[in-house]
């Protein structure tokens, strides 16, 4: 027996539609356009950021005004905006879906709010859309594709690890039992019993129902042990509830369950308790259902006008409320009992009916697994092919945003190259400076010391002349003409003398002896002294004391020196060797 009711329904798209946003229905006060654009654009946002909110200002609302504010609501948004076409297609096909219009103008909102989830690859937006198309769906009686969206999400959300609701699982549930798929009924049947954990009596009644359901799939795949442990335990919930409807349907399941497993004895007063009970309350179609399986044990005990009997009421109480499932095992039945009365024709018309309905029902359970087989294959066509052209897209992006990002590369390296050689030429610069300092302030050092060494020189060669002088003109002791004799015979200019005299020397007139050696190639270290002394300006007089020499001698080899630069009288050698 089916375990789905209207109000559940309603109530289960409420919750799904409430159940991603932070809003409620109570909000009622119309927004701005822009800002409903705005909240419809946001990327960071809950994933139906805006529409619940717009839902629940045009509440009451009539819909030609709304039709107008949708279409100034498009020209506000940006219509590139993926999460903006996804939203606001969704927002008008919960609002049309409730107001009963063409559904082909609601499933073609929802197919364009659908395809844009997926432009965006947010899963988390893509599940809720999906969760609010199974439920349209299914309340319309879109089965097929009521299982493909609902399962859909519930798949994304169990990979992302978002957190689905007992309500969003039993909606599955539900889905799955009337498309027959058992095994997978079983398993979302199970989540809500996992997670209805509340002690409150809507609670507990789902869960009842869970586990009624649980037993149904078992019995539908033979595997009676579980299915009469699951009806069990849903039979003694609805004994703790005291829902007789519900200990009502149950034991008619069991009943079923009993027969299928040929314990007539048992089967027998559970289906009449269902019949009595159901008729009592109104609900015909599951009175004649249970009904016609009490005929069919009555039959098999040889009660043939009693079987009758009861054939004949449960084809009135299916009239009275109609199930095509019912009414084709209330045939089979009565096709049997006019066969066991010998009433050929009665037995041969509801043979027809029978086949005809078992026929007609089978295909559309066969259509619909074709229909849903159908509908995944080109669903995952649109996702594959989204997919593909984000791809493209994505692969664009990321070409151009590395081009960009080698481009900005290139420029910072050049930058940071040129910067380095700005450094570099500045270093250098900087040591070239210190290195001009260093050698000019030993350029000045060396001139002091040679100056100090000349000055010390020229003096000493004055103190000699002026004693010589006073040693011509004076009479002194014979200890005075001892001293007098020494510092005479003193060689002012000793090999180490000269040795930091040149140093000196090089440092002020660097590459002097060089260029010398270049003019007079084998020069001698006399005329070496020579040239350098008289590069510096010295008297005959000063350069002889310097050198420990005669003026004479002094005389002969700067006159050697002349020769060798090959130089004519007229020519003033101080001159040349200051341009060397």
């Amino acid at each position: 027996m089916p375990t789905t009711k209207t109000n559940h329904l309603l109530l289960c798209i409420l919750f799904l539609l409430l159940q991603t946003n932070y809003f409620s229905l109570s909000q009622t006060t119309s927004y701005p356009i822009k800002e409903w654009a705005k909240k419809l654009s946001a990327k960071r946002a809950p994933s139906l950021s805006g529409v619940t909110e717009i839902i629940s200002a045009l509440v009451n609302k009539d819909s030609s005004s709304v039709v107008d504010l949708f279409n100034e609501l498009g020209r506000e948004g940006n219509s590139a905006n993926n999460y903006f076409t996804c939203r606001l297609n969704l927002a008008q096909a919960v609002y049309f879906n409730n107001t009963h219009v063409s559904k082909k103008i609601v499933k073609d909102f929802v197919n364009k709010s659908i395809n844009a989830a997926y432009e965006t690859d947010n899963d988390s937006l893509i599940s809720s859309v999906c969760w609010q198309c199974g439920s349209m769906m299914y309340h319309w009686g879109q089965i097929e594709f009521a299982s493909l969206y609902c399962l859909n999400a519930a798949e994304i959300d169990e990979r992302i690890g978002r957190k689905i609701s007992s309500g969003q699982y039993g909606l599955i549930s539900d889905i799955l039992y009337i498309t027959r798929d058992n095994e997978k009924c079983i398993y979302y049947a199970r989540k809500v019993i996992e997670l209805e954990t509340d002690t409150a009596y809507s609670r507990r009644h789902n869960v009842m129902s869970q586990f009624n359901t649980i037993g149904l799939c078992w019995k539908r795949m033979a595997n009676y042990d579980s299915a009469s442990f699951y009806l069990d335990t849903a039979m003694r919930m609805a004994i703790d509830l005291d829902d007789n409807i519900w200990q009502s349907i149950i034991s008619g399941n069991k009943g079923q369950l009993y027969y299928a497993q040929q314990k007539y004895d048992v089967a027998k007063p559970l289906l009449e308790f269902d019949y009595r009970f159901s008729k009592g309350y109104g609900e015909f179609a599951s009175a004649s259902n249970s009904l016609q399986w009490v005929a069919r044990i009555n039959l098999l005990e040889g009660k043939k006008d009693s079987a009758l009997v009861q054939v004949r009421e449960a084809l009135d109480l299916e009239r009275r409320d109609p199930n095509s499932n019912y009414l084709q095992n209330i045939c089979y039945a009565a096709t049997e009992v006019y066969r066991a009365l010998g009433n050929n024709d009665s037995s041969y018309k509801y043979s027809q009916l029978y086949n005809h309905l078992h026929d007609s029902i089978e295909r559309a359970v066969a259509d619909s697994r074709l229909e849903i087989s159908r509908i995944k294959l080109n669903n995952l066509q649109n996702v594959v092919t989204i997919k593909d052209l984000n791809k493209e897209k994505q692969a664009a992006e990321l070409k151009r945003n590395f081009f960009i990002a080698a481009i900005i590369l290139v420029t910072i390296i050049a930058i940071l190259y040129v910067n380095r050689l700005r450094l570099k030429l500045r270093h250098k610069e900087q040591l070239a400076a210190e290195q001009q300092k260093t050698a000019n302030a030993e350029i000045a050092a060396a001139q002091e010391q040679l100056q100090l060494f000349t000055q010390n020189i020229v003096e000493k060669t004055n103190l000699i002349e002026q004693l010589q002088e006073q040693l011509n003109h004076r009479s002194f002791t014979l200890e005075q003409q001892e001293l007098l004799s020494g510092i005479s015979s003193i060689t002012i200019l000793t090999e180490a003398d000269w040795e930091r005299f040149k140093t000196l020397f090089d440092k002020i007139y660097p590459g002097f002896f060089i260029k010398l050696k270049e003019q007079v190639s084998d020069i001698t270290l006399a005329e070496q002294r020579m040239a350098a002394l008289t590069r510096l300006h010295l008297s005959i007089h000063q350069i002889a004391s310097i050198l420990g020499i005669s003026p004479n001698s002094v005389y002969k080899t700067k006159q050697r020196l002349r020769q060798r630069l090959n130089l004519d009288s007229e020519t003033n050698i101080d001159d040349i060797l200051t341009k060397i």
